[in-house]
């Protein structure tokens, strides 16, 4: 069974509020889930690009367990964390450095799991980008509403 993954973090102020997403859909273009997760405050663009990647492979680790052979394609529109997971650049941020480790682990331990992540423009991720800008709407209109 094949998966095509649209993963997305993002961070206002850089570093400032951030949350990542995704949104997993099957060979047909049919949404089969959607995550988006509000991650903290003072936060780097590439932490939650990293993170939405984290919570991408985590989910497809758990799905490889309820189907065989299972394949994913993870579309991210951040070519730096594409470059960094497919080792082409070096990751020097110790935090970021942690999270990659946690990725490729997962993958390692999960045999029956073939990933490949991709970059994409983005324009080709508005899902994924639409569930992380939503995140971050509703942390601004909550941090209004405590003033």
């Amino acid at each position: 069974m094949k998966f095509i993954v649209n993963v997305d973090g993002g961070s206002r102020g850089n570093p400032g509020p951030s949350a990542a997403a995704m949104v997993i859909t099957d060979e047909d273009g049919k949404v089969v889930a959607t995550k988006s997760k509000f991650l903290g405050t003072g936060l780097t663009n590439n932490f939650a690009e990293w993170s939405a990647l984290e919570g991408a492979v985590n989910a497809l680790v758990y799905m490889a367990g309820e189907y065989d052979g299972l394949t994913a394609e993870v579309l991210a529109d951040s070519e730096l964390v594409v470059r960094q997971f497919n080792r082409q650049y070096k990751i020097k941020e110790p935090s970021l450095r942690e999270i990659a480790e946690r990725v490729w682990g997962n993958l390692v331990i999960t045999p029956g799991l073939k990933v490949t992540v991709r970059h994409v423009r983005r324009e080709e991720n508005k899902l994924a980008d639409a569930a992380v800008n939503k995140e971050l709407d509703n942390y601004m209109m909550w941090l209004e509403q405590q003033k």
